[in-house]
């Protein structure tokens, strides 16, 4: 999964409200188009698209409109710039052109970001340290999408500091549900997800073998 993690301890990432309004801003499948060859599925929620249990319902299609009306919404279309970093992983070219384009896309309104290319040891670091505002991401996920170390409290990959009461039981409620209960389950938890916007899913990349004719 790819995806933009946020440092939801500064501000003025600390306000949901923008964060929700910035994941209506990121043109999924255009960055899957323009710079992964079409390789990778486009999600807003952190599970693959091909996964049964993937809350379709929860989706909702880009649109400049719909960005701009929830950024006017959030408070941050009133002409004052804030400016923040996105960094990535400098050795990627193909996420470091991704990131601009997400950058470009989402600096429209009051927000303005410049991408930090960084080698993979300072960009590593950067996250460690809270040293950033946004980043672009990628992780492998378990077959039960657990997702505890990206979104729980004090996860190991959770470097935004992001900590939720309601997230964690939704967390071990999806781990612990009956085959019956799981497409509830992770229905309730990509709904707090979405709210809280801890994270910023983009894709889910793909691999193709090519094959010789017959």
């Amino acid at each position: 999964m790819q995806f933009i993690g946020i440092n939801t301890a500064r501000a003025p990432l600390i306000d949901p409200a923008l964060r929700c309004a910035l994941q209506l801003g990121i043109d999924r499948q255009g960055c899957i188009d323009a710079f992964f060859l079409g390789h990778g599925l486009a999600a807003q929620s952190p599970l693959s698209p091909a996964s049964a249990l993937y809350p379709a319902e929860l989706d909702v299609a880009y649109s400049p409109d719909n960005f701009d009306i929830a950024m006017t919404d959030a408070g941050y279309a009133r002409g004052e710039t804030v400016e923040l970093t996105l960094l990535v992983n400098q050795e990627n070219s193909f996420k470091a052109s991704a990131a601009q384009r997400i950058a470009e896309d989402l600096s429209v309104h009051d927000v303005h970001i410049t991408v930090r290319q960084l080698p993979w040891e300072q960009y590593l670091l950067a996250l460690q340290l809270g040293d950033y505002d946004l980043y672009y991401g990628e992780c492998r996920l378990t077959a039960d999408w657990d997702l505890q170390s990206l979104v729980g409290t004090g996860g190991a990959l959770n470097y935004g500091g992001y900590s939720s009461a309601e997230t964690d039981q939704l967390l071990a409620d999806c781990l612990r549900a009956a085959e019956s209960e799981r497409q509830a389950a992770m229905l309730a938890l990509c709904r707090q997800l979405r709210q809280d916007a801890p994270i910023l899913p983009v894709c889910f990349k793909s691999a193709s073998v090519l094959l010789p004719s017959g």
